[in-house]
């Protein structure tokens, strides 16, 4: 018996020991303390999904609910320590009155209720701590619009002798939402003024769209959504040349007045190398054809079109092309209508055996030009391919215009054909 007494109190005497018993003793206390009726406290239960619904009838006239998708609502409860731990966000519901009165286009505001939405009873919410109260929503028909982006980024940079070009990644969006805020947009764009880049640089970045009524004001339309979220923006800063604008001839006589373009030069932007390669520095606009031009003064419009990866940073998108020819004479000559086609293997039989044409050039050549001086000649080449020998074949031909070479001065005027009808023989 004394042996045990010794044991037992042995077992008591250590520290650790009575800080093990000290500890069960207290967890007991506690647990029995949170399982008692009386032993309530409150807590917040966040993120509570709110739900609000139109009526049947403002579906069926085809309106939308705006701003009801992300409403999250918080409410304090109250109950037993153990039950408050075990609730989450999906044992209670928080719902819209007056929601049936949504049934027509408009801006409503809601009082909110919160009610228990589970088996979980042992608890009590606390409506005055319901937060929000009320909710705003828009009730309007659903409208898309696509529009195109406008690049309203400005790039400031201090050297005169570089540009700076901005190229955006898409050129349209797609806007959605309610009819009457997606009718308020005037444009989509990006605005944003870039500063801190030097020459021969390039930077990329992402630009928020934003939405400008009539006036280029921003507006604010948080029900309004697009199908892309931002666009990239890529900023090169590339070197300025001054070059000359230019036309080629075609059908010319061999001496014709000098040719005037409005603007002569233009200035461009664009990449070093491409630069370079722009000979004498001189850019081609386009071609006057003198088939087109007649004895007065000619005016022809070009669009400007240059190297790839250049842009004309002055402003101009085309240019106009001028010839002075009043100071020369026109005539019409009867040229014969021949052919190259080998007689051997063709027949060829004209609806007409001349053809009128018309001649402009100096007065005393003009005065003294004549038929013989003229050759048209029927240009079967292509047209004649597939065609059956043994029946003829009904063709319009070009005819190809060529004048002596004592008349290298003039040219000829309009484009012209001939009817034939041509059997293999």
């Amino acid at each position: 018996m004394k042996n045990n007494r010794s044991v037992f109190s042995r077992f008591f005497s250590h520290d650790i020991t009575l800080l093990v018993l000290a500890f069960l003793l207290a967890f007991v206390a506690w647990f029995v303390i949170s399982m008692s009726e009386e032993s309530e406290e409150n807590k917040t239960i966040t993120d509570i999904p709110v739900t609000i619904e139109l009526p049947d009838t403002a579906i069926e006239d085809g309106l939308h609910l705006y701003g009801a998708d992300d409403l999250k609502a918080s409410v304090e409860v109250k109950g037993n320590r153990v039950m408050l731990g075990t609730l989450t966000a999906s044992d209670i519901q928080v719902t819209a009155n007056q929601s049936s009165s949504m049934v027509s286009v408009g801006t409503y505001t809601l009082s909110l209720t919160a009610k228990q939405n589970s088996l979980k009873t042992n608890y009590t919410i606390v409506k005055e701590k319901l937060s929000p109260s009320t909710a705003t929503v828009y009730v309007d028909k659903e409208k898309e619009e696509e529009f195109t982006i406008d690049n309203q980024i400005t790039v400031q940079l201090d050297d005169s002798t570089h540009y700076a070009s901005v190229a955006l990644s898409k050129s349209k969006v797609i806007v959605s939402g309610p009819e009457n805020h997606v009718n308020q947009i005037a444009s989509v764009a990006v605005v944003d003024n870039i500063t801190g880049l030097s020459g021969d640089s390039q930077k990329t970045i992402n630009e928020d769209l934003v939405f400008l009524d009539d006036n280029g004001e921003k507006l604010y339309l948080p029900y309004v959504k697009t199908d892309i979220g931002t666009v990239e923006a890529t900023i090169s800063v590339l070197p300025v040349a001054e070059v000359s604008l230019r036309v080629d001839v075609a059908n010319a006589p061999s001496n014709y007045p000098s040719i005037t373009i409005d603007p002569p030069t233009v200035k461009i932007a664009g990449p070093q190398d491409a630069l370079d390669n722009i000979k004498d520095n001189k850019v081609t606009i386009g071609s006057l054809d003198f088939t087109k031009l007649k004895n007065e003064g000619n005016k022809q419009k070009f669009d400007i079109t240059l190297p790839s990866g250049c842009k004309v940073i002055s402003g101009e998108t085309s240019a106009t092309a001028y010839i002075d020819l009043n100071s020369y004479y026109s005539t019409t000559v009867a040229a014969k209508v021949t052919t190259k086609l080998d007689s051997s293997k063709y027949t060829v039989e004209f609806a007409s055996n001349n053809a009128e044409i018309v001649i402009n050039g100096p007065e005393d050549l003009i005065n003294a030009i004549s038929s013989s001086d003229v050759t048209a000649i029927a240009d079967f080449t292509g047209l004649l391919d597939g065609a059956d020998k043994d029946s003829a074949v009904s063709i319009s031909a070009p005819l190809k215009i060529s004048l002596g070479s004592d008349y290298s001065d003039c040219w000829v005027y309009g484009t012209y054909t001939v009817n034939a009808n041509v059997t293999k023989k």
